[in-house]
């Protein structure tokens, strides 16, 4: 498994390394904020058909939707776990995480992309700006809507 061009870039990010940690408002510097805790992510691949787009769709478009079906979008570390585990992904298949965008390299807003090809197993990432158009085969994954806890 290798993380390839953007998706290393991603990784090395300010936004990618703070989503790690848990936010402290006391202090600034998120480098010193707490790690998190470990957590069993379950997921949920949907095809942008399986939306309700037929025709395909925007970014935006995936992601309100996905919301109003009670998902909620990936943290940005789900993306290499992903490919991590993800050991006896089919040859060229490739799977999207759906989460906030994080810059890649050239400034352009990306999400990670869980591949396989002749090559082997690889985590790259994709240009997703909201108005990206995504036909309707592509497949995103998604995590269930946490439910709230009982106050």
């Amino acid at each position: 498994h290798q993380a390839v061009g953007n998706a290393q870039f991603m990784m090395q990010s300010d936004d990618f390394k703070r989503s790690l940690r848990v936010e402290d408002p006391k202090e600034k510097d998120y480098k010193k904020w707490k790690l998190k805790s470990p957590e069993e992510a379950k997921l949920i691949r949907l095809t942008v058909a399986d939306l309700g787009f037929p025709d395909g769709a925007t970014t935006d478009q995936i992601y309100k939707q996905a919301d109003l079906l009670g998902l909620d979008l990936c943290e940005p570390e789900v993306g290499p776990q992903f490919r991590l585990q993800y050991k006896d992904q089919p040859l060229d298949e490739y799977v999207f995480v759906g989460m906030k965008q994080i810059p890649d390299q050239d400034g352009d807003p990306g999400v990670f992309s869980v591949g396989r090809n002749s090559y082997g197993s690889f985590l790259n990432s994709l240009w997703a700006s909201p108005d990206s158009s995504w036909n309707a085969y592509r497949q995103f994954v998604f995590r269930p809507r946490k439910k709230p806890s009982a106050p």
